[in-house]
């Protein structure tokens, strides 16, 4: 189906375990502008769609509303997202109840959707679900997880009568039916057709569920076979339950959204505290850390070209202490910058320090290598290491001092993959929060941990993510 897109697809492509999921992938067009026409071409055909939700446009009129939906998650119950839904209510627990789990919660759900033409019933549950999460999106502004559920026969199957006998099946028994809905009808149906139907004559529920932001759109399906004389409107709740955990793991690997982070984050304070190195390090950025132009930080004075040793190594200590139940037989890191913090967390792990090399070295053989872009150097370049320095049988720590776009990180965990070593996580002094480092390095499932945060650096002017607690020190 040309129709069926993903804006933003470059970031999707770069997460490799989205090929496991039933995600949609599919490129509409070679530049903006196809893009956009085929968008606007899908648009307009949604429009022929006529359902309506009394709730929904109840909504749409309130003057309070805006503000409602517009209204902070609720962060004492470990909230840090609000999206809205418009799945049918008994499913609707199972939504929330595998979503909290990832710091989503939902302002509302619009269940009340009714079709206001014959045409309604004939479209595609595709285009149902799309249609509904799109409308809630231009009414809420939050992003929408729609759902549609599809019932089908199977036609009878042919058989020969008994000698002497005639086949006299109905033809409204003998044909296949199919509706893009789920209701009480299909409970009629279905006892309607059993009397005469093979009690193992298919069934099929198929539910597809998506999900809209206003820049992307992603759809994920389940599906439940069983023979007509189990069937009934009740079984739909298993095609939507397995389409929700599908949702549930295409979203995790394209937003990143990480499993109980509220959990973990009030675990790492209570370990790890407001005080110590990571204050420290923080102390340094603030009063010595200078921005220059294409958004690079210059720490040269403590981390880079002149190094405070006794600063990086109790950094080093922090960090190790994050990774120690991770078991790493081994760090991995870039030759120069990453040495400064990954020497010392080697010392305190009691584990080889692995270094790639940008260049190779007279002594160096057979290499892995892998090429990444690099900001501060301004090209792209390649990474080496030997064949003999990392192996199968290696559980390796990725170690650098800065996380911004994930390149390097990610050019030293396809070495890692290329080699056939474990990769058990990512470990860096300081994080550009407002680039795409993380979120391009979720979809290895492994975790990663920094030190300090940078929000942003507009302006010229550095501005530190808080930790929880230092506002109130």
């Amino acid at each position: 189906d040309s129709n069926r897109k993903i804006l933003d697809l470059e970031r999707l492509k770069a997460i490799p375990e989205l090929e496991e999921h039933r995600i949609t992938l599919e490129m509409v067009g070679e530049d903006d502008a196809s893009i956009e026409e085929a968008e606007a071409e899908y648009e307009e055909r949604l429009s022929w769609i006529t359902m309506q939700s009394k709730r929904l446009e109840r909504a749409r009129d309130n003057p309070k509303a805006k503000e409602y939906f517009a209204r902070e998650p609720n962060m004492l119950e470990g909230f840090d997202r609000m999206w809205v839904s418009a799945i049918d209510s008994p499913c609707l627990n199972n939504l929330v109840g595998v979503f909290r789990d990832y710091g989503i919660q939902f302002s509302d759900n619009f269940d009340d959707w009714v079709d206001q033409s014959s045409e309604d019933g004939q479209w595609s549950i595709e285009d149902v679900a799309s249609y509904k999460a799109r409308k809630v999106f231009d009414v809420t502004g939050l992003p929408c997880i729609a759902s549609r559920t599809s019932f089908e026969v199977e036609p009878a199957r042919p058989f020969e009568p008994a000698p002497g006998r005639v086949n006299n099946m109905n033809p409204k028994v003998a044909t296949g039916y199919k509706f893009n809905n789920v209701g009480e009808h299909v409970d009629y149906l279905v006892e309607a057709l059993k009397p005469q139907s093979d009690p193992t004559r298919v069934t099929r529920f198929e539910t597809c569920m998506v999900y809209y932001d206003g820049e992307m759109e992603i759809r994920d399906w389940g599906v439940c076979d069983c023979d007509i004389h189990y069937a009934s409107s009740v079984r739909s709740f298993i095609p939507m339950s397995s389409a929700i955990n599908e949702m549930m793991q295409s979203l995790q690997l394209t937003l990143g959204l990480e499993y109980q982070h509220w959990l973990k984050a009030k675990k790492r304070e209570a370990l790890h505290g407001q005080s110590g190195v990571t204050l420290k390090l923080r102390d340094r950025v603030l009063k010595e850390a200078k921005v220059l132009p294409n958004q690079i930080i210059d720490v040269s004075s403590f981390m880079d070209s002149q190094i405070d040793v006794n600063l990086m190594d109790e950094c080093a200590e922090e960090l190790a202490n994050r990774f120690i139940s991770m078991k790493p037989t081994k760090i991995f890191t870039v030759a120069t910058t990453g040495l400064v913090i990954a020497i010392p967390m080697a010392k305190y792990l009691n584990i080889p320090c692995v270094y790639a090399r940008k260049e190779r070295s007279v002594v160096m053989a057979d290499t892995f290598s892998a090429g990444y872009s690099s900001k501060t150097v301004g090209k792209n370049r390649e990474l080496l290491v030997s064949t003999k320095h990392i192996d199968e049988d290696d559980r390796v720590l990725i170690v650098d001092d800065f996380l911004s776009s994930g390149s390097s990180q990610d050019a030293l965990l396809r070495i890692c993959s290329e080699a056939g070593a474990t990769a058990v996580g990512v470990g860096v002094l300081m994080e550009k929060i407002y680039d795409s480092g993380r979120k391009s390095l979720s979809g290895y499932g492994i975790p990663v941990e920094s030190l300090v945060g940078v929000k942003s650096v507009s302006e010229g002017i550095l501005r530190l993510q808080e930790e929880e607690g230092i506002d109130d020190m």
